[in-house]
């Protein structure tokens, strides 16, 4: 038997346009709904200004457009759309709101973060021949406002989209369904969720095989082709190269002998020099928008991992006044933590014990903490993560091990532990900076969108540089020709002043 609602429940989407482009994404959302199967019908209510949503097995929603109560607290033009669902079960209720938010975004919003992404958003300007016309896409990379630049500099750069395949990995991004929606409704590009990999990789083969083409893969953590190399070895040819984004990436492919190319982003000169400290950053101002009741200055940190994001997180969290601990298990960068004095220990067990953190951010994208160091925190402690997916934290050890359990909402998951302390695991264990929200600004990750574009181009033109395996020195060699770094120079460089008239000579 379905739960009947006691009450009614609201959800609301703002969206940035002309009155005109909000009265249009209004009448396709309802449209949407009335072909829906789960609706009956849909009623236009004069005297309440509103839809009235009729569900099959006698439920009832309803729609309205609406203007935010106080226009100065919302960026200029400013739409609501306002969905209630007064009556009905739980099932329906869940297929009521999944569809009021899979709204596309306007043209005004895309207007906006497309000026926010100048270098990704003019790169087809720089090679107007169209160099992906002749391949497909598969494309797993964060469901964010950005992304949907790079894919229109994508198709402007040849890609069919009916040849590209996105892959949603399911994080709680702050806009994750209106990029899907987009993606999907403006762009009518095939979308998978991250649970259906295989069956989406199948189906992406099938269809680029058809057509007479081979794709390139450019992946955000390692998702594809250990997939496909471990379960789908027939479909490996299809696949004439890989750009990668992340280093969690780069370690799922350690062992495998790639038979194409990868292009490495992730560990190229140019993202870790300017993009790692943006990503810490980002990371610690979320956890404490998370917390903004907690205070932190002057407790006791540790971070897990002193890699690039490592290292930045724990100078991050230092210029925010607390104590900061660091450990690796690699010894190089133990000594190098050390030498940047932070404290350090070789027994991680030991220096949780002796600093006893409040908070543990974990940067190494492994299980780098378990059970046996979360009984030995304090009090009221938190523990983070900035690594793909929830891989972090020994997250069955900490269940197994407590009296309780509690899910804490958007905050996270807290722990009970039989001694009577709780810990969270703040956003369940999901990498920090993705959580409800965008991580870097998208003038910030421009340089790295596009040096993913740049990537797919030298893979597709056949740079023969780009040999099976791991390509870093082309990679670097690449994007330095490219001049895409330059041109985040000249944008966020320093001012060029010319000396005129100086009264010299």
């Amino acid at each position: 038997m379905s739960l009947l609602l006691e009450s009614p429940v609201v959800h609301s989407v703002d969206f940035v346009g002309r009155k005109a482009e909000a009265q249009q994404l209004t009448d396709t959302l309802v449209e949407r709904l009335r072909a829906a199967p789960f609706v009956r019908e849909m009623l236009f209510d004069d005297e309440q200004g509103s839809w009235v949503c009729a569900l099959a097995d006698g439920g009832r929603g309803r729609l309205a457009l609406a203007a935010p109560a106080d226009p100065a607290a919302v960026a200029d033009r400013t739409h609501r759309i306002v969905a209630s669902f007064e009556k009905g079960n739980l099932r329906d209720r869940t297929f009521f709101f999944q569809t009021v938010t899979h709204l596309p975004f306007t043209d005004s919003e895309m207007a906006a973060v497309t000026s926010e992404l100048p270098l990704t958003s003019t790169l087809p300007e720089r090679w107007p021949n169209k160099p992906l016309a002749d391949v497909g896409l598969v494309l797993t990379i964060h469901h964010m406002r950005d992304f949907l630049v790079l894919v229109n500099s994508l198709v402007e750069l040849g890609v069919d989209p009916a040849h590209m395949t996105v892959i949603d990995k399911e994080y709680q991004y702050a806009n994750s369904r209106r990029v899907d929606a987009h993606l999907v409704q403006r762009l009518g590009i095939t979308v998978w969720r991250y649970r259906d990999l295989r069956a989406g990789l199948e189906d992406h083969v099938s269809r680029v095989t058809a057509a007479g083409k081979r794709s390139i893969v450019m992946d955000d953590g390692g998702y594809v082709l250990p997939m496909v190399l471990k379960e789908l070895p027939k479909s490996a040819g299809h696949f004439i190269g890989l750009v990668e984004q992340t280093t969690s990436g780069i370690r799922k492919l350690a062992g495998f002998d790639l038979p194409l190319p990868l292009f490495s982003v992730a560990e190229s000169d140019m993202k870790g020099m300017i993009e790692s400290y943006g990503i810490a950053d980002a990371a610690v101002r979320n956890t404490l928008r998370l917390l903004p009741d907690e205070k932190f200055e002057g407790q006791a940190a540790l971070v897990l991992g002193f890699g690039r994001i490592g290292r930045e997180v724990a100078r991050v969290l230092d210029s925010r006044r607390m104590r900061v601990a660091v450990f690796d298990a690699d010894i190089t960068r133990l000594v190098a933590a050390h030498e940047e004095g932070f404290l350090t220990g070789r027994s991680l067990t030991e220096l949780v014990d002796s600093h006893q953190p409040r908070l543990v951010i974990g940067c190494v994208g492994s299980r780098s903490f378990g059970l046996e160091q979360a009984r030995l925190l304090p009090p009221r402690s938190f523990l983070v993560s900035t690594t793909s997916r929830n891989y972090e934290f020994a997250l069955d050890e900490l269940r197994e091990g407590s009296k309780a359990v509690r899910d804490r909402g958007v905050l996270g998951t807290g722990y009970l532990f039989p001694e009577g302390s709780e810990i969270v695991v703040v956003g369940h264990g999901m990498p920090i900076n993705f959580h409800f929200a965008e991580s870097l600004s998208n003038r910030y990750v421009d340089l790295v969108m596009a040096g993913l574009a740049v990537g797919a181009v030298a893979v597709a033109q056949g740079d023969e540089r780009l040999q099976p395996g791991h390509n870093l020195a082309a990679t670097n060699e690449i994007l330095a020709e490219s001049g895409i770094v330059d041109a985040y120079y000249q944008l966020y460089g320093p001012a060029i002043t010319t000396a005129t008239g100086s009264g010299h000579g």
